[in-house]
């Protein structure tokens, strides 16, 4: 079996066992359990001894992880059990010991920490800290939860709803918003009422 990465590196299976190659043919790691090579260049191998991840040129970025995740940007976080590290696509700590990290599609980032969540946009400027928790939604638009409930912002920032008990956002850009007692609406992108529920 064999698997061929968008660089041109490939995997073969060959006695149960991964072995990973270079382009041109030569031998980068072989016994292995698994083996990924990503976009930028980065490659992790599975060994018995558990994960490691590796810049291009082989040099360690870490080890003994439990796992990784890249994201479209070139940001990726790493996995030690319990705490995660995100990392910016030039390998500089963005912040460690993290319960849970993401970054979203228009480069917003939001960071899970003991104390709560935290976004932060692109240029990483705090939005809003000690949250609940926060979401960033596929057309910019964004929520922030705190003690009061679900708070829906627009793109460029400005408050839809808020004291909401659930809101989301469709991909048409269609979004409702739940009001506990007060309802449930469904409104078009525009902010027109298309049905309610009381």
């Amino acid at each position: 079996m064999k698997t061929i990465f968008k660089n041109g590196w490939y995997k073969l299976k060959r006695k149960g066992f991964w072995a990973l190659f270079r382009a041109d043919g030569t031998l980068v790691a072989d016994k292995l359990l698994g083996a990924e090579v990503h976009k930028n260049g980065q490659y992790e191998i599975r060994t018995k001894d558990g994960l490691a991840l590796y810049r291009a040129d082989g040099t360690l970025v870490a080890d003994k992880l439990h796992w990784c995740a890249f994201y479209a940007n070139g940001w990726y976080e790493v996995s030690f059990g319990e705490d995660v590290n995100l990392y910016r696509a030039d390998d500089s700590l963005v912040a460690d010991k993290l319960k849970f990290s993401e970054v979203y599609r228009n480069g917003w980032y939001s960071l899970v920490t003991e104390e709560g969540a935290a976004l932060y946009r692109a240029d990483e400027t705090l939005v809003s800290d000690k949250l609940y928790g926060c979401y960033v939604y596929r057309n910019g638009w964004y929520m922030l939860e705190t003690e009061d409930g679900q708070a829906l912002y627009r793109a460029d920032e400005t408050l839809v709803a808020d004291k909401l008990d659930y809101c989301d956002v469709f991909s048409d850009g269609t979004y409702y918003v739940d009001k506990g007692e007060g309802g449930i609406a469904l409104y078009n992108p525009q902010g027109v009422l298309i049905s309610e529920q009381v």
